[in-house]
């Protein structure tokens, strides 16, 4: 196993685990769906081989989820000098790490990660009368306040105007700042990838 040097793919890392990551003293893991999400535990499961010379192991909970693990106590620790923390994330108000934070390009990898593992586009409607009207939203659903206010101010220091609802998610609400979004940070989500196409592109 290798312990990489700080790069964007590690602040990539460091948003999945943030999203849907976990860890325990001995393992780290990442839990995906297990149909939604199959295409992008590919890449997932690639980058982690990348970063630290370790095949992950894939166990695969009743098709419901994909689990991604990696059980080494070194690694863990690697994870705790990134800023990582080990159990519960919201009692323990883990937050993207300064590092991450000072770094526009790290900032945008990690940003990307979190929204990969914990957002989701979809389209708001509205009935008028007679007529519906559908808008696209971006929104990351988070029940830490501690990263909701980390990202709402990193989607502002890369040039976004991020809102806060229901004290749960920051969407980004128009049609010219979700495309921006995806030119600028992206994703590696294939199920992400394919709505913004049909909600942007094909103008649904």
């Amino acid at each position: 196993m290798q312990c990489p040097p700080r790069s964007e793919e590690l602040a990539e890392f460091v948003g999945i685990m943030l999203g849907d990551g976990g860890m325990t003293s001995f393992q780290i893991s990442i839990t995906l769906g297990y149909k939604s999400d199959r295409e992008y535990s590919v890449f997932v499961s690639a980058l982690l081989k990348r970063l630290f010379l370790v095949a992950p192991s894939i166990y695969e909970g009743d098709q419901s989820i994909i689990d991604i693990r990696i059980s080494r106590k070194v690694l863990v620790n690697f994870c705790v000098s990134l800023g990582l923390c080990i159990g519960n994330k919201i009692r323990n108000k883990v937050d993207i790490p300064h590092w991450i934070k000072q770094n526009k390009i790290f900032l945008t990898a990690c940003v990307r990660g979190m929204m990969d593992t914990d957002g989701c586009i979809f389209q708001e409607c509205h009935a008028i009368g007679e007529k519906k009207y559908c808008y696209p939203r971006i929104a990351l659903v988070s029940y830490s306040n501690t990263l909701r206010l980390s990202v709402f101010e990193g989607l502002k220091k890369l040039g976004f105007s991020p809102k806060e609802r229901n004290g749960r998610s920051i969407n980004l609400e128009n049609k010219g700042e979700i495309q921006k979004y995806f030119s600028l940070v992206g994703t590696h989500n294939p199920k992400h990838q394919k709505r913004f196409e049909e909600f942007i592109w094909r103008g649904a």
